[in-house]
């Protein structure tokens, strides 16, 4: 008899390898027919278009993205736990048809929103890799979930992208499979991983929520830059919100601020912005007395002025506080107000020393860490006001000692003072274009967790990926190396990974690896049985043509 897990991944499967105990007499269903779908009269809206694979044939659901169509719901009339694949295939691809490379541009479409009847929320990220435009389009599984679908329906719904649903296809889980994905889903040990997003605004971050759910996340990080709501009246009902979602998630939940982020080279409608315009007698100076594009933690108005930002956050309830200071160094420079009492002290004009004098860095790296010192008395005082548990420090920091060094950041002095409790390095080194050396490097995971070595500080590396074939960060670990890498990083210390703006999270399949990398044991046993693609079919009738199977290419 065949393994219903042939052609599917190890990580998919919850017993892995093993293949005693998995079988309970059911047999795997495919649903390949939507035009069972209700009520009729919003099925009538969309499309039902015949097809073909090597292995089944029905007829799939599709909806263009600028032909929104009415939801939809499908009777699964199964009942009993099953992992549930979702056959799909993508589309909004930005190229067009024979474009030289066409057929290299991954789908642009997040496919339809699900939703089971007692799920919270929809899903709502089914990237595909393929698409539609590609020279042998077909369906491609995406696994969802593990679920018990017992007397539940499936609700497909449009969202703005080009859908086309071939399939739903049930493997049956036995007995010794449910209490395997139970047991794992209580396994605090695998919470091991950390994502990151730019604000706390629901819409952007309800898109991954459900696909996070029963997964190895440990916390969430959201920015902050969206001051207009949190520092109003009564504070934000947005980011109570996003709290405890995020916490019903078996999370915890981080908003961190971004401390160079005064003027951008993009001006935005925030109140930081302006107060940076108002404001020059802030700005961070040059040598030669130039105003550069940030402000300096070495003023008093300065301080208190991100110190009111941060106690409007932590009043919230957060779990941790912190900052990103992987990007724009240059907190504290050559201002009158940082500089005085150098020269006395030193014997030197600080403006006629190198920037990387260890005098002008160690003076600048007391100024941070003060600064960093006044914020943890807040959080502690926040906490004691509000009957809050502790509130922690979680800091992004540069990839390595050098790089740290450079930017005056003393982590050293940070871990030993209790300054920060989660230390998340970013492949940002130290490199003349800061900007270019993002995704080439590696974070020196090693090195960081010396550091923290016998104490309570937390490592979690953080990884970068591109969007698709260009964008402004080359994909930094490729999906083919998660495991390796992931393996890598546990080996040499690190406690947890973490991720930059969803981008591992951008298609089905990345995610589905993505999210398993907590489970540190099973890694070796996926590396070995890895094949770094999803399963995909090939149409062989689509709409009641038979396609040719070797159309136009590039020749070579």
């Amino acid at each position: 008899m065949p393994n219903k897990w042939d052609g599917k991944p190890y990580y998919d499967r919850p017993l892995g390898g093993q293949t005693e105990g998995i079988d309970d007499g059911r047999e795997i269903i495919l649903i390949t027919d939507f035009s069972t779908c209700q009520p009729a009269e919003a099925l009538s809206e969309w499309s039902l278009i015949d097809y073909e694979t090597e292995k089944f044939n029905g007829k799939l659901l599709h909806a263009a993205k600028n032909s929104p169509a009415p939801a939809v719901t499908l009777d699964l009339n199964v009942s009993g736990w099953y992992s549930v694949y979702v056959w799909l295939m993508g589309g909004d691809s930005p190229v067009t048809r024979y474009y030289w490379d066409y057929a290299c541009v991954f789908s642009e479409s997040d496919g339809p929103a699900l939703k089971l009847t007692d799920d919270v929320r929809f899903s709502r990220k089914f990237r595909t890799l393929s698409h539609d435009l590609m020279r042998q389009p077909g369906p491609e599984a995406c696994f969802w979930k593990y679920a018990d679908l017992t007397n539940q329906k499936l609700t497909i719904k449009h969202q703005g992208h080009t859908i086309y649903i071939a399939a739903i296809e049930l493997t049956p889980l036995s007995p010794a499979e449910v209490e395997a994905i139970q047991k794992d889903r209580s396994d605090q040990s695998n919470k091991r991983l950390i994502l990151k997003g730019d604000d706390y605004g629901l819409p952007a971050h309800e898109t991954f929520m459900e696909h996070a759910r029963n997964q190895d996340l440990f916390a969430w990080i959201t920015g902050m830059d969206d001051e207009n709501d949190f520092l109003e009246s009564g504070g934000s009902d947005t980011l109570r919100d996003m709290s405890g979602k995020i916490r019903e998630l078996g999370a915890e939940h981080y908003v961190l601020d971004r401390p160079s982020l005064w003027s951008d080279h993009l001006h935005w409608n925030d109140q930081r912005a302006r107060d940076f315009e108002h404001h020059p007698e802030w700005h961070c100076k040059d040598r030669d007395g130039t105003d550069t594009c940030q402000c300096s933690y070495a003023h008093p108005e300065v301080i208190e002025y991100m110190l009111n930002r941060a106690r409007a956050v932590a009043e919230h309830g957060i779990d941790g506080f912190g900052y990103m200071f992987n990007r724009d160094p240059g907190l504290v420079l050559f201002e009158p107000v940082a500089m005085e009492g150098f020269e006395e002290k030193h014997g030197v004009d600080p403006c006629t020393l190198s920037d990387r004098d260890e005098r002008l860095l160690d003076w600048r790296a007391e100024i941070i860490t003060n600064y960093l010192r006044q914020v943890r008395k807040m959080l502690d005082e926040v906490a004691s006001e509000k009957g809050f548990d502790r509130i922690k420090m979680v800091h992004i920091t540069l990839a390595d000692e050098s790089a740290n060094r450079y930017a005056s950041y003393d982590v050293p002095t940070w871990i030993k003072e209790g300054l920060v409790d989660i230390l998340m390095p970013y492949p940002w080194g130290d490199y003349p274009e800061f900007w270019l050396a993002q995704g080439f490097l590696d974070v020196d995971v090693k090195y960081y967790a010396d550091l923290v070595k016998n104490t309570d500080v937390k490592v979690f590396s953080t990884w970068l990926s591109g969007k698709w074939r260009s964008g402004w960060v080359p994909e930094h670990i490729h999906m083919k190396d998660y495991f390796k890498k992931a393996k890598e990083d546990y080996d040499n210390g690190a406690d947890g990974l973490s991720f930059w703006d969803y981008a591992q999270m951008n298609s089905s399949f990345t995610q589905d690896r993505w999210m398993r990398l907590g489970h540190k044991g099973k890694l070796a046993e996926w590396i070995e049985n890895d094949y770094p693609l999803p399963q995909k079919l090939r149409f062989t009738k689509y709409g009641g043509k038979t396609l040719n199977r070797f159309p136009p290419g590039t020749g070579g």
